[in-house]
């Protein structure tokens, strides 16, 4: 089987193009200065964040200061009328900072392992599974998820097999 020649014949002509190609130099200054834009907005990004933190800080200070303020009256006589208020005055201060107070007390160690340390225990009877039983030192959470303190806890835990059958001889 033959082809006719005009089959094999290439008919395409050069065309002119419609834009001119970016000179090298100009890839790499146009890559420079997109690096540096992103680098800028990072930077601005930063300094927005930066900025926001210091405002919820400086807020949070004032919170406190008027808290402290309100523990100099506090006597004897008015602490229970004076302490509730106050320690709501902080904890509303800690959520408008964007923190929350974590305090474990009575609930199971399983729930709270992942965020406290245990300074000690003590057993129990009638217990079925370590409890939380005083909080030595709070936990601190951030709003973006950040555990800036541990809690520190203090355990009733189930008291040992061996115990348990002396308790009941």
């Amino acid at each position: 089987m033959t082809r006719p020649a005009d089959a094999m014949r290439i008919d395409e002509q050069e065309r002119p193009l419609t834009a001119r190609p970016e000179l090298p130099q100009g890839v790499v200054w146009r890559l420079l200065r997109e690096k540096a834009q992103a680098g800028d907005a990072a930077a601005e990004e930063t300094r927005r964040q930066a900025e926001e933190h210091k405002s919820a800080l400086e807020h949070f200070a004032r919170d406190v200061a008027g808290v402290l303020h309100g523990l100099h009256g506090v006597t004897a006589a008015n602490a229970a009328d004076a302490l509730p208020s106050l320690t709501h005055k902080l904890a509303k201060a800690l959520q408008a900072a964007g923190a929350r107070y974590l305090d474990p007390a009575g609930t199971p160690y399983e729930e709270v392992q992942m965020w406290a340390d245990v300074e000690g225990s003590e057993p129990v009877a009638g217990l079925e599974r370590p409890m939380v039983a005083e909080t030595l030192r709070p936990g601190v959470l951030m709003a973006d998820g950040k555990l800036t303190q541990r809690a520190r806890v203090y355990l009733a835990v189930p008291q040992a097999a061996d115990d348990r059958q002396e308790e009941q001889e």
